[in-house]
């Protein structure tokens, strides 16, 4: 799992590029230079040495609830050579960040979903907020596809099942999370915590084919991660279809395929404390 997400991180690098850029157009004129980065859920700290990268005086903290994430990060960080100005932090969210110093930076990728009480961790984090600091906050945008609109190998439609088993899967784990609440859209809940929104955009990246081997690659894993969360919601049909997309010697699979490409997107939102909120 490690490493299919480091290949996530590293094809969608753009994400984190494009929003450490647009950070930086929305920071007061007058606030002071980037010395602290939160990452909050870094997992295997892809993202995490970008920001390294992007804000060569900052120290940036890798927040992460998997020993092995933080583990990667570390060798990650040690391979940039940025890991002087990388810590990790193992912690389970939204306990565990107690001492961390404020950050002028938090960056959340697809870390708040993972938590049962969404509002409850955006209060923690608004905490860690430096006066002036800003949270960056990534989270499903719409659904991630891989497929070619005419497939031969499955009957038509196969991407459209597949987003609907997705949602339903979803939902069932978000109702299966500890001290779970429901969720609302982001821009509700970020007021709820104090938070006031600076910045908002829907952001899509597309590669079209061919694709390089890593962005083939992952296409694969996340077909085979989709398979294992959806399985039990879609037909004989629709997993014999996935069965041989994911075969990596089927001259039918993602492995081969001229066609394959990837077309995913993140929601982005830049919030600020509320005056007040402390």
């Amino acid at each position: 799992m490690a490493e299919d997400t480091e290949l996530e991180g590293e094809v969608l690098l753009a994400f984190v590029t494009g929003t450490a850029a647009w950070f930086e157009e929305l920071r007061a004129p007058d606030a002071p230079p980037v010395r602290r980065i939160i990452d909050i859920g870094s997992g295997p700290g892809v993202g995490t040495c970008e920001l390294a990268r992007r804000f060569p005086d900052t120290h940036v903290t890798a927040v992460d609830g998997s020993p092995a994430m933080l583990e990667r990060a570390a060798r990650r960080a040690k391979a940039h050579g940025v890991e002087a100005r990388i810590s990790t932090r193992l912690a389970e969210l939204p306990h565990g960040l107690a001492g961390v110093e404020q950050a002028d930076l938090i960056w959340a990728s697809m870390a708040l979903h993972h938590i049962g009480d969404e509002v409850g961790v955006l209060r923690v984090l608004r905490d860690l907020l430096a006066p002036d600091g800003l949270i960056a906050i990534a989270e499903f945008g719409d659904p991630m596809h891989v497929l070619p609109d005419d497939l031969d190998a499955a009957r038509p439609g196969l991407e459209s099942r597949l987003d609907g088993a997705q949602i339903a899967w979803f939902a069932a784990m978000r109702a299966g999370l500890e001290d779970s609440v429901a969720s609302a859209d982001l821009a509700t809940m970020l007021g709820a915590a104090g938070l006031d929104i600076v910045g908002e955009r829907l952001v899509r990246e597309r590669i079209d084919a061919p694709l390089s081997d890593s962005a083939r690659r992952f296409a694969l894993s996340h077909l085979r991660r989709v398979r294992g969360q959806v399985h039990e919601r879609l037909d004989d049909e629709d997993l014999a279809a996935l069965d041989v997309l994911i075969d990596p010697d089927d001259p039918r699979g993602m492995m081969h395929r001229p066609d394959a490409r990837i077309v995913a997107s993140r929601r982005i939102v830049i919030a600020r404390p509320a005056v007040g909120a402390r």
